[in-house]
């Protein structure tokens, strides 16, 4: 290597040397205990936390926001979009899963301590685990910054040398002139016992002065956990603590000498405040002595004929953080007993000693295993001590189709992908997962609608407020009103809705199936409905399959034909803009003057015109001709005006500060106005359709430049306006022609 080559090199390892130990003492990773006490007093509220308060400060660290669906609005913990991961393996939806979690955090938080189990349940493939890993990780991230500061306690003992003070002219450190241990070298100490329950080191002073301490601290009405309320140190740091103090005839000071305060970085790799205990057959805590390790023969005489026992497990690594465990109840009901004493008493009995525990508990079991378990004699004894979570799948398309997303955009580097296959793997998906609705529920007014309703314009309500066509203007107000108590009706259901259906994993193996079918090109969706057809077939490996049929419901196989016919006339609307016979700006610039006009009519004023300065009556005309393609007679119109102004109003209620979109907030009514212009040009659009066709099959012979100018310029536009591919576009726009013409 050059001599450059080294000093780069030379300047390159400096500099990470300086950085690394620039950001050790940023952090104060080391610190003796009065050092410590400083931190407290400037972090009071922090440094007084218990697992549940850490947890709860977490979950409000990252922020939250308001999330409005037709269905309800919820409280979103953005902990769960993983922004300390750029959204790495973010979480779908579930926001009410979050609400509770959240809720019962802050039980925990207003009682002193943790007294339940937090057991999510839910279908397999839910996102149980999903949720508990972007706690697990958001922990991680947020014990390494300066609001997430967690710290514990090592004992430390210099070596002789120090202890004896220097001898000769070394000039040498003496204990008599240190007031704490904590930052000694390496060669400067013999031995460092370990904290293995990471205790809070405001455990070292006694009960009434730690009170007295945080009290003056902390405002009149803080509250503070009974972990530092009525906590003490664990069995082994009592033991070393009582030792210490004896042997220094009671002087609180020496003991504290041999005290060093570190900073937890929580993480799952390593097992510090974060475990994961799963459903296999050992024991989650233990105990083993430690007396005869010979790295301790260095210790004080006063130490060396103490019988020190560490604990170690599962239970002991998630001190002071949080345990998961996993498919808690496929183990055997005496494997977890404990936990009921656990969650009661905040402690767990070992062999020679009983631990105290500032853990949070969390769990996941799938549905099937929660149902026997309700049905065995010691339920109810458990039940008092867990809080059970319900995490169905989602049954909102717009949100399933995110779950998708990412595993499409990442073919796409491999194969073309056209738009739509994650839309449509999530709406099919969705339509399997949904229960007929019981119309007695409802008023008499929407009893009609809610018993006719199908899968599809089911899945169109819950994620868009969409209501079904041909409903009475003022039954569709009314539906949307009650959109949320449709959502609830699960929650009485047996089985409840979310709980049978396609899981997101079985749909991801399905865009991986269509992904490599040789029949198709591309990756398109009805490449991935082709897959579907085989999967529905395969009854005895799915249990959802082998769901009776429901009216229109549960009925996956004829759900593959309606999500077709869903996305070629999605798929149609496209290739009508990109042909240039639907004018999307002029359809929306005609529904904005006809609300305009509608409101001065309503308000009973004129109408300040633009172009001539003046003020004038609302056009008649232009209303009229609108409202004839939307189908309204002019005996309703008054009334369709009216309703028009009203749900305007209420929407700018619910989002004051969003942008007012007329194709969101009237998306029936844009979308009948869109279709009575095609109607129009129908003749000529089968015209263009055929000639594209003939383009598309390579039949050109019979098409003028003209024809395959035209035909050209739609592809160029399908390509740069809705994203597809030149392969995917011709496959698509030829299947479409192929099956539409079939259907015909």
């Amino acid at each position: 290597m050059s001599a450059d080559g080294d000093k780069d090199t030379q300047a390159f390892l400096e500099s990470t040397i300086a950085g690394t130990r620039t950001r050790f003492e940023a952090r104060r990773t080391l610190l003796s205990f009065r050092q410590y006490l400083d931190v407290v007093r400037e972090q009071p509220v922090l440094q007084s936390r218990d697992a549940a308060t850490y947890l709860r400060d977490c979950f409000l660290y990252y922020g939250t926001e308001k999330v409005e669906r037709p269905y309800g609005r919820f409280t979103r913990y953005r902990l769960f979009d993983c922004p300390f991961d750029d959204g790495r393996d973010a979480l779908i939806g579930q926001e009410s899963v979050q609400e509770a979690v959240f809720g019962f955090l802050s039980d925990f938080v207003r009682d002193g301590r943790v007294s339940k189990l937090i057991l999510l349940h839910g279908p397999n493939g839910s996102a149980k685990s999903s949720f508990i890993a972007c706690i697990a990780r958001a922990l991680e991230h947020y014990s390494l910054e300066s609001d997430g500061a967690l710290y514990s306690f090592n004992w430390v003992f210099p070596a002789r040398k120090i202890e004896r003070g220097s001898i000769g002219f070394g000039g040498g450190r003496s204990a008599e002139n240190l007031e704490s241990y904590a930052h000694l070298g390496s060669g400067e100490i013999d031995a460092v016992i370990r904290n293995e329950l990471r205790d809070h080191p405001l455990l070292l002073l006694p009960r009434a002065s730690r009170l007295e301490f945080l009290r003056g601290l902390l405002t009149k009405d803080a509250p503070l956990p009974d972990a530092l309320t009525e906590g003490e140190l664990s069995p082994r740091s009592r033991a070393i603590f009582s030792a210490l103090l004896k042997a220094n005839q009671g002087d609180l000071g020496e003991v504290l000498r041999h005290v060093q305060v570190e900073r937890i970085d929580l993480s799952r790799r390593y097992r510090c405040g974060l475990s994961t205990i799963d459903p296999q057959m050992r024991v989650d805590a233990g105990v083993r002595q430690v007396s005869a390790d010979r790295s301790l023969g260095s210790l004080p005489p006063s130490l060396q004929n103490l019988t020190l026992y560490e604990a170690v497990g599962d239970l002991v690594d998630a001190n002071r953080g949080m345990v998961e465990f996993n498919d808690l109840l496929k183990r055997p009901l005496e494997a977890f007993k404990y936990i009921l004493s656990t969650c009661e008493k905040g402690t767990v009995g070992l062999e020679t000693m009983t631990l105290q525990l500032d853990t949070v508990f969390i769990g996941s079991s799938n549905d099937g295993h929660v149902d026997a378990f309700m049905e065995m004699t010691d339920f109810a004894s458990f039940k008092a001590r867990i809080e059970f979570v319900l995490v169905p799948y989602l049954l909102d398309y717009e949100q399933e189709r995110n779950i998708y997303a990412s595993l499409v955009q990442a073919h796409a580097a491999r194969r073309p992908v056209a738009p739509h296959a994650a839309t449509v793997a999530a709406l099919w998906a969705v339509m399997t997962r949904l229960g007929r609705p019981a119309p007695d529920l409802y008023p008499v007014s929407l009893r009609k609608a809610m018993g006719s309703m199908t899968p599809l314009e089911k899945a169109e309500l819950y994620a868009r407020g969409r209501v079904p066509n041909g409903v009475p203007r003022d039954v569709a107000n009314e539906l949307r009103n009650f959109i949320p108590k449709v959502f609830r009706e699960r929650d009485a259901a047996k089985p409840y809705e979310g709980r049978l259906g396609a899981s997101p994993r079985e749909i991801k193996g399905a865009l991986l199936g269509a992904a490599r079918r040789e029949s198709h090109r591309c990756l398109t969706p009805l490449a991935l409905l082709d897959e579907l057809r085989d999967i529905v077939r395969q009854t005895q490996v799915y249990e959802w399959l082998r769901v009776d049929p429901d009216g229109e419901f549960h009925n996956p196989e004829s759900f593959i034909d309606v999500v077709q016919d869903w996305y070629l006339d999605l798929v149609e609307e496209e290739l009508h803009r990109a042909m240039g016979l639907i004018d999307v700006a002029r359809t929306v610039d005609l529904f904005r003057r006809y609300i305009e006009n509608v409101t001065h009519v309503v308000r009973k004023e004129k109408r300040h015109n633009p172009v001539t300065g003046k003020y004038e009556d609302p056009d008649e005309g232009l209303m009229g001709d609108v409202e004839r393609r939307l189908g309204i007679g002019a005996p309703q119109a008054a009334d369709a005006r009216a309703g028009l102004l009203q749900r305007v109003a209420a929407w700018r209620m619910d989002n004051p500060t969003a942008t007012f979109d007329l194709t969101e907030i009237f998306a029936e009514a844009h979308n009948r106005l869109t279709e009575s212009f095609y109607e129009e040009k129908r003749q000529s659009t089968d015209r263009v359709k055929r000639k594209l066709l003939a383009y598309l099959v390579d039949d050109r012979a019979s098409l003028d430049a003209d024809d395959i100018a035209q035909a050209e310029a739609t592809l160029s536009r399908l390509e740069l306006n809705f994203g597809y591919d030149r392969a995917c576009a011709i496959e698509v726009i030829a299947s479409l022609l192929r099956l539409r013409n079939q259907k015909a």
